[in-house]
């Protein structure tokens, strides 16, 4: 479970799943394939696994459900990405819900990226510093910085305008900035 989420490289589509004849086959082929990446996707967002994995399975019922206007194929990654990003903000803006999933012992924490099991003093103020930051702005943030989709992209996928993500990524650059220089003094 070491591994971590890959950065997109310069495109978002991934090719269809070769041997599956369906948009169904294809759905469930690549549910099989891509769910571990999509519920760190989703925990980098949630910073809970219990939340993370809810929200991977809200995603993969919606997927399913609207399977039908999934247009072209070779872009599944990213129109289920865009799914997951967007159910794991929905989750995680319900107090009731993150009340509730913090009372319990979070057994899923394992899911969620952990690059070199590092505990630095440097790399918990940078995860308490990330922690801090509003889900829309962690969710920018992992989309354009860590996975490398573009600013119009991030948008798209998080259902945004471009000059709203913009500032997203502004406020959460500057929040960062402010909470690890504070701790460096």
């Amino acid at each position: 479970m070491g591994e971590t989420i890959q950065p997109m490289r310069r495109t978002a589509t991934e090719p269809a799943v070769p041997g599956a004849a369906s948009v169904e086959d294809q759905l469930a082929a690549f549910f099989a394939e891509h769910y571990e990446r999509m519920v760190r996707l989703a925990g980098l967002v949630c910073r809970s696994g219990i939340l993370a994995e809810d929200a991977v399975q809200a995603g993969i019922e919606q997927a399913w459900r609207r399977r039908s206007s999934l247009r072209d194929p070779d872009r599944m990654r990213w129109w289920l990405d865009r799914i997951v990003v967007r159910e794991a903000i929905r989750m995680n803006r319900r107090p009731w819900w993150s009340r509730l999933a913090t009372t319990h012992a979070d057994e899923h924490a394992s899911l969620l990226p952990d690059p070199a099991g590092e505990t630095t003093p440097q790399r918990m103020a940078l995860t308490a510093a990330f922690e801090a930051l509003t889900p829309e702005q962690r969710a920018a943030c992992v989309l354009h910085l860590h996975l490398g989709y573009g600013v119009a992209e991030t948008a798209e996928l998080m259902g945004a305008g471009v000059e709203t993500t913009r500032s997203r990524l502004r406020l959460a650059r500057r929040r960062l900035r402010a909470d690890l220089s504070e701790d460096e003094s």
